[in-house]
């Protein structure tokens, strides 16, 4: 929809010229407010100031797109009140609507889900008035997000469901994949079928795109899949536009997969590129799935290329931030990343393993293993069989003797 609205105003610009200065300054400012964000980036050219509520609308809406990379949340908060104040002055609902889901998208990052559950209450009766779809969805997409931070996976999964119901035809229907491939990426359940239904859509995506598509096979413990594909996605990493709303989630994304394979190179890249936003969260809109804090990332790249104490300072970041947003499966995800530093890096396992290791020594079974984990629990049965086979060890009791040997 965005890509048709844009088109639309590149030909009205053709067609108005410079005879009507203050409609030509708002359709400049439409463009911006839809272009790609992936593309090469439109001038910012704002309408001037006027009395008109809606060039005073556009004019956020165009600071807004043109400025939604990750370093600018205090101004996009900024903005998102003047948008707030906007449609109370004026009584148009849709102006409020907008301010309120762009503050959301900023507290998501922040991670303050107190007040981004704050705006979503306000924001309720607001979507009640305009009764448009894509708004219902909206509302059904963030709630599924926050039953997702929670582990609460067939809430989410019922609510996206209900969202694409609501408005079949807009962003709801993409957002559901979305969803429905993060729950089985973390669970393990209709993994095949996620796994083959992103390769379709990131075949139409930008060639960022394919870092889901590794974690997808890393979740399937496909592990030759994945190291042929990141090969061909690692010279690109830099080039990921970082004021698209999906950097900080793709970013997150090829942390993880880099430290999977054990890539040292790319982490110290990915570790320069994220470590500006230690303290954050890794969510690209609130109505999307959260991948995390930040400082797991950075703890993940830190271990990978072999500084284990930066690791444990990111981790334990990590930790406190799972705790102030109530982010169950990652709490105990980061706890893994921690168990697994224990070992030193120069044994047999690699890093994966370690962190099995050391929850096999805690007890846990391969489901539960796999659960915490976000793997599959036939990954989990690849990974025990894998260092049983290396340590030459015959049982799970001998997996946790040698863990309790070699971490004190």
């Amino acid at each position: 929809m965005a890509g048709r609205v844009h088109e639309l105003c590149v030909e009205a610009l053709a067609m108005l010229g410079e005879a009507d200065p203050i409609r030509t300054a708002r359709v400049r400012a439409q463009l911006v407010a839809t272009s790609n964000p992936f593309g090469p980036p439109e001038p910012l050219d704002l309408p001037p100031e006027s009395d008109d509520p809606e060039a005073a609308f556009l004019r956020l809406q165009a600071w807004h797109a043109a400025r939604f990379a990750i370093e600018h949340l205090p101004e996009r908060l900024s903005v998102a009140d003047q948008a707030v104040e906007l449609g109370r002055r004026t009584g148009t609902a849709e102006y409020a609507a907008w301010g309120r889901r762009w503050r959301m998208d900023a507290y998501a990052v922040l991670g303050d889900r107190i007040a981004l559950l704050a705006e979503l209450e306000a924001l309720r009766p607001v979507v009640a008035r305009m009764d448009r779809r894509e708004w219902t969805a909206y509302v059904l997409l963030v709630e599924a997000s926050q039953r997702l931070i929670e582990g609460r996976y067939d809430d989410a999964l019922g609510l996206a469901d209900r969202a694409r119901d609501a408005d079949p035809e807009g962003e709801a229907a993409f957002f559901h994949l979305v969803f429905s491939s993060a729950v089985a990426a973390e669970t393990g359940r209709d993994l095949e079928a996620q796994t083959a239904a992103v390769r379709a859509v990131v075949d139409r995506l930008p060639p960022f795109a394919h870092g889901w598509t590794c974690r997808m096979l890393q979740a399937a413990g496909r592990r030759e899949e994945a190291e042929s594909l990141w090969r061909g996605l690692v010279p690109h990493v830099r080039r990921m536009p970082e004021r698209a709303p999906e950097w900080v989630i793709a970013a997150a994304g090829y942390a993880e997969t880099c430290a999977w394979l054990g890539d040292a190179n790319t982490a110290r890249v990915l570790y320069d590129q994220l470590a500006p936003y230690s303290g954050l969260h890794a969510i690209g809109l609130s109505s999307t799935p959260y991948d995390g804090p930040v400082d797991l990332a950075l703890g993940r790249l830190a271990a990978t290329y072999g500084d284990a104490e930066r690791a444990r300072t990111h981790l334990r970041a990590a930790l406190a931030a799972t705790d102030a947003v109530n982010a169950v499966a990652y709490r105990a995800l980061v706890q893994a990343q921690i168990a697994g530093l224990a070992v030193p890096d120069d044994g047999p396992l690699t890093p994966r393993e370690r962190e099995i290791a050391g929850l096999v020594a805690d007890g846990l079974s391969n489901a539960a293993i796999a659960a915490r984990l976000t793997l599959s629990e036939r990954t989990v049965e690849n990974h025990v069989s894998s260092i049983l086979r290396k340590l030459d060890l015959g049982s799970r009791a001998g997996v946790a003797a040698w863990y309790v040997r070699h971490t004190g």
